[in-house]
């Protein structure tokens, strides 16, 4: 979501980066993957506050048409939809690595069993 602006006559106007879709709905992918923008007009009133730029959603709705806004200096001719379904998700979490120990554990090598007796157990 780029951004989100209460409006009078119709609810909320969404600004929104196109992004591949997963098999679940939830967006994927790089954002130099994006197709474009689209504005999605809600019926109702969204505080801008509960969605943050950069909140990923998903929109289900019906597309009504075009709408041309300023884009810094450049027209750009938005493809506009009305919001039948809105999904916020969650905020991703981060896929930290983890070094692995640089010893192999106290299991490792000949000798494994109970309290690590000096006995021989097969696989």
């Amino acid at each position: 979501m780029l951004s989100a602006k209460p409006l009078k006559q119709k609810g909320t106007r969404i600004e929104i980066l196109q992004l591949p879709l997963g098999s679940d709905s939830e967006p994927l992918g790089r954002l130099t993957d994006s197709n474009g923008r689209f504005l999605a007009f809600h019926k109702e009133f969204l505080d801008p506050a509960t969605i943050p730029i950069g909140t990923r959603v998903t929109v289900v709705g019906e597309v009504t048409g075009t709408m041309t806004l300023q884009v810094d200096e450049i027209d750009y001719v938005y493809p506009t939809i009305d919001i039948e379904a809105l999904t916020i998700w969650p905020p991703k979490m981060p896929a930290y690595w983890f070094r692995p120990y640089p010893y192999m554990g106290a299991y490792w090598g000949p000798y494994w069993g109970p309290s690590w007796y000096p006995y021989w157990v097969a696989p």
